[in-house]
Formats: C-alpha cells, structure tokens, sequence
C-alpha cells in the first residue's frame, strides 16, 4: 500500500479510530525512547494498583502529548 492510499484510507476512518491511530502513532514514534518506556513502566505499575484512567482522561493526556 502506498502512502497515499493510506492516507485515503485514514480518511475515511471514524473520528474514534483516527484518536486510536494517532495514539498508536505517537507511541511508535516514542517506543525507543528509555524515557518514555520508563513513564509506561510508571504507568503500567500505577494501573496494576488500582490507578485507571477514563475516555475523557485519556483523551486530555492525548491532546497534551500531541500540542
């Protein structure tokens, strides 16, 4: 697939799955990163212990990251 296509493609997703794909985008463009593997690793201990995060939560986190 090129990369128009695919842009065409993520043209027509739902709003939903275009704030998925760009979650997914931005951890790619991070996953290296030992900082932000480190701010997961915090993350991840902090929702095994009962911390968890709603929709509107995640989506200010999202919109944060992504200024």
């Amino acid at each position: 697939m090129s990369f128009m296509e695919l842009k065409e493609q993520v043209m027509r997703l739902r709003p939903e799955e275009r704030l998925e794909l760009a979650a997914l985008l931005a951890h790619l463009s991070q996953a290296d990163d030992p900082v932000y593997q480190a701010d997961l690793d915090i993350r991840l201990d902090a929702m095994a212990a009962g911390k968890k995060f709603g929709r509107e939560d995640l989506e200010r986190i999202h919109n944060e990251r992504c200024r």
